[in-house]
């Protein structure tokens, strides 16, 4: 009988296809070629607003109806709706972004309107922006939504968030910028405004409050936060 010697390279070539075969008899074992890669849950905490956690789409959505996190402040994101993108921050070479429709049925009453929040369920909140009227921010603010999210984002930029907090601003970015109205925090370009760290569950809730509160008026509408 004549025997044939492998040589280094044919020898490696038979190792590999038996520890594939044994791989492929394994997954067919188990039933499963494919087993699934176990992923770290996540929580709404885990997410600065709705619109993040929509974008994630990996927490529970208790009510079945495809919004993830609803309780988280915006900017929101519908189901199916395409990620908006960033607005730039309005700076000598750019152009300030459009302004962002009015809501449906929305209304510009003549009066102040009251925004009103429990003391008991905000009272960082309160004191931060009881603290900021004193120095001299507005009580009376304008309902100014377009360029919010620019506002806030230069603002926060470099003013890191603590463990279980959030970084407050009063006034609320919805609230400041330039227009008629608009008193303070108008140089440079509005972006302007107190900042102190809170309870992050206490400053989403609050801002998905204020967000829900403000929903029926049109930009423009004078409102006040009141504390009862």
């Amino acid at each position: 009988m004549t025997v044939f010697r492998q040589g280094p390279a044919r020898a490696l070539i038979a190792v590999a296809l038996m520890l594939l075969t044994a791989a492929g008899a394994a997954g067919v074992a188990s039933g499963d070629p494919h087993p699934p890669v176990a992923t770290v849950a996540a929580v709404c905490a885990d997410f600065p607003n709705q619109a993040a956690a929509q974008r994630a789409a990996n927490t529970v959505d208790a009510d079945g109806d495809g919004l993830y996190c609803e309780s988280l402040p915006c900017p929101c994101l519908k189901p199916s709706t395409p990620s908006p993108t960033r607005t730039p921050v309005a700076t000598a070479t750019t152009t300030p972004p459009a302004d962002a429709p009015q809501p449906t049925g929305c209304t510009r009453p003549s009066g102040v309107q009251s925004i009103s929040f429990s003391k008991t369920t905000y009272p960082t909140i309160k004191r931060h922006a009881e603290r900021a009227i004193r120095k001299g921010w507005p009580e009376i603010l304008v309902l100014n939504r377009p360029g919010a999210d620019a506002r806030r984002e230069r603002l926060l930029e470099g003013r890191p968030t603590r463990p279980g907090r959030d970084r407050d601003e009063y006034p609320p970015a919805v609230g400041r910028g330039r227009g008629a109205g608009l008193t303070e925090g108008r140089n440079p370009r509005g972006w302007k405004a107190s900042v102190a760290h809170v309870p992050s569950a206490e400053n989403r809730s609050h801002g998905s409050t204020l967000g829900t509160k403000l929903r029926r008026f049109c930009d423009g509408t004078k409102f006040k936060y009141v504390f009862y």
